[in-house]
């Protein structure tokens, strides 16, 4: 039994939790600066190899995510 059972469906979960988890993992990977020493790429090469600015990833991201939601609630109606 868990805490949101009387209030959230199964297929609302289904839905927003890949989202929740993407969006949680995203956000520590960039509060991750301070511990350069854990990153997989150092700055430099994140730097040199990133050619698309974060804001275009951001929309295209929440585009994405957007298309999955809608596709998922549609194969749950």
């Amino acid at each position: 039994m868990v805490f949101w059972e009387g209030y959230v469906s199964d297929e609302v979960m289904g839905i927003f939790a890949p989202i929740v988890i993407y969006w949680l993992y995203a956000g520590f990977y960039q509060l991750l600066p301070p511990l350069d020493e854990y990153r997989l790429h150092t700055r430099k090469e994140e730097e040199e190899k990133n050619l698309v600015p974060l804001s275009k990833v951001v929309k295209g991201v929440l585009l994405q995510q957007l298309v999955q939601a809608v596709v998922a609630h549609a194969l749950f109606l």
